[in-house]
């Protein structure tokens, strides 16, 4: 039977579940909070939280502010707490966050999926049953495994009316998903800004007008000249041309040679140019990939913009990937494709 401690009880009964104290709030098995996130057009809050099976996993994932945690105090549940809305009668939609998989009754029909999230990619199953001809999910696990192998599965039980909206609300918080790496209450903070989320884009390269690739940028940054893959950062005035033909790099005073680890763990070489003088004024950065090459550059760089523009550029190179690629990983989600606009 899970317990939570005499305290907390007393707290909540005060106070109820839905007035969120400060700091992290225990129980016998799991750690959560929820943290608002202010200016979040979709109205959103932020819930991080731990697993059932390790208080040293934690998670956190985007909850639509019409959802709520609940304590599972009548041990229906694998977990202490779990997700549900008041937009879905009796508890009949509900999140198990963190939870363990004890096996399915052979009873149900099931479907493999592979969900794609920023974070990384979820084992996801269906399972379906049958009643007068009509076919619907009763419940799904998403599962994501960390480079560490631990996992983390999200549980959703699905209603008999209205499993469709249901499913998008599951839908969109999975989405979210990412670990934390760090212990939950080291990451303890009451409210944050929302962040806009970086842009895509695909480019040609120059040359060929040809192979196509594909790069996250800041919000920011602004799409300038597209005839000549550039991109600006409106704040810091630094600039990005992508697909371009590698430029002779004796033309500089001088220059460094360094590598550059991608995302997809490609390993591009990375030169940065200096003047007469010694000062830094362009990084360029070759990326080798599937028999094309494909080259980057920042220009404008000063004493003033160096660190954060050259740290934005690498981040966009390194999210580089092919057109085939984003658009294999990512299908139903829009990309701002140049030659379509």
């Amino acid at each position: 039977m899970k317990k939570i401690t005499a305290l907390l009880f007393a707290t909540l009964i005060m106070f109820g579940i839905g007035c969120q104290q400060q700091g992290v709030i225990e129980t016998q098995n799991q750690s959560y909070y929820i943290a608002k996130l202010i200016g979040d057009p979709n109205g959103r809050n932020i819930l991080r939280a731990t697993t059932v099976w390790s208080k040293d996993a934690a998670f956190e994932m985007l909850m639509p502010d019409y959802w709520e945690v609940k304590l599972d105090k009548d041990d229906e549940y694998n977990t202490d707490i779990y997700l549900s809305s008041s937009e879905y009668n009796d508890d009949s939609c509900v999140i198990l966050p963190g939870t363990v998989g004890y096996g399915v009754s052979a009873d149900l029909e099931k479907e493999q999926w592979s969900t794609l999230t920023e974070w990384g990619t979820a084992d996801d199953w269906y399972f379906y049953e049958t009643v007068d001809g009509i076919r619907r999910p009763v419940f799904r696990t998403a599962t994501f495994t960390d480079e560490d192998g631990n996992y983390y599965i999200l549980e959703a039980q699905y209603p008999e009316e209205n499993w469709e909206t249901c499913n998008a609300d599951v839908s969109n918080m999975i989405a979210t998903f990412k670990t934390l790496n760090t212990k939950l209450e080291d990451t303890y903070i009451a409210e944050e800004i929302f962040q806009p989320k970086w842009a895509k884009i695909a480019l040609p390269l120059l040359e060929t007008q040809e192979t196509k690739f594909v790069v996250d940028y800041p919000p920011t940054w602004t799409v300038e000249n597209l005839e000549k893959n550039m991109i600006t950062d409106t704040e810091n005035s630094c600039s990005v041309y992508g697909g371009v033909a590698l430029r002779d790099l004796s033309e500089a005073a001088s220059y460094e040679e360094d590598v550059l680890v991608l995302d997809n763990n490609t390993m591009a070489k990375k030169y940065t140019l200096y003047n007469d003088t010694g000062i830094a004024y362009m990084e360029v950065v070759s990326v080798e990939y599937n028999g094309a090459t494909y080259n980057f550059e920042l220009h404008n760089i000063t004493a003033d913009n160096k660190d954060i523009c050259t740290s934005n550029f690498e981040s966009v190179v390194q999210s580089f990937r092919t057109y085939e690629e984003e658009i294999g990983a990512t299908s139903g989600y829009d990309v701002f494709d140049e030659e379509n606009q």
